[in-house]
């Protein structure tokens, strides 16, 4: 059965994968893991895994003596209200002396850029670690007490869904992938809401972008 997706969601996230999970590990519920290496005759993971890729886990599957994989540890940054993705490729002129037109190929390499929109929110946007902190150093005082949170460098990642049902028989899909944040942009005014903006480029990665579809059971 086809289904259009209506709107959008996302978050963004500081973070990064953790150390090596072997043989033994028991993996958590709604937590994703980046397959680091597979077990050819008993694999946890689901048959046509590979290398490099998330693996959205169940709970309670234990790893089998050739498997590996990282959990990824990150804080969230962020909600986001809206988000947009743009694929695109330089054009590259190959034009020789006997040809009668312009001749173009398009470029080998992929330019992936975007833009995150959202709401200022407390305790999300202003914490150490969130969206602002990569921009800002937050202080926070409370009473006699005052923590200093200096400008991060937290590898950032976004998962920006397209269908975020849960229902049993539903798929949720979301895009995946590391970023680079180029800009913030904050604004306020009158009885509107306190809103940022932050444009990013696609950050180094083993298998780049990737979109996902998971099945709930």
């Amino acid at each position: 059965m086809e289904k259009r997706l209506v709107g959008s969601d996302g978050s963004l996230w500081a973070g990064q994968f953790g150390e090596n999970l072997i043989v033994g590990e028991v993996l958590e519920a709604n937590r994703s893991y980046k397959i680091v290496a597979i077990d050819e005759t008993a694999s946890v993971f689901p048959t046509g895994a590979a290398v490099g890729y998330l693996y959205d886990a169940a709970g309670l599957e234990e790893l089998a003596a050739d498997d590996v994989c990282q959990l990824f540890d990150g804080v969230q940054a962020c909600d986001l209200q809206a988000w947009s993705l743009d694929f695109s490729k330089a054009e590259v002129d190959t034009t020789v002396l006997c040809d009668t037109n312009k001749v173009y190929r398009a470029s080998k390499y992929d330019d992936i850029t975007g833009n995150l929109e959202g709401i200022m929110t407390s305790g999300i946007t202003d914490k150490a670690g969130s969206l602002l902190n990569q921009f800002a150093t937050i202080v926070e005082q409370d009473g006699t007490d005052m923590v200093i949170s200096p400008k991060d460098g937290d590898e950032i990642y976004a998962q920006l869904y397209t269908d975020v049902s849960g229902a049993s028989g539903e798929t949720t899909g979301y895009y995946f992938l590391p970023v680079v944040l180029t800009g913030f942009s904050a604004s306020a005014g009158g009885d509107e809401a306190q809103t940022f903006s932050s444009p990013f480029r696609a950050g180094a990665s083993d298998v780049g972008i990737v979109y996902y579809k998971i099945a709930n059971a």
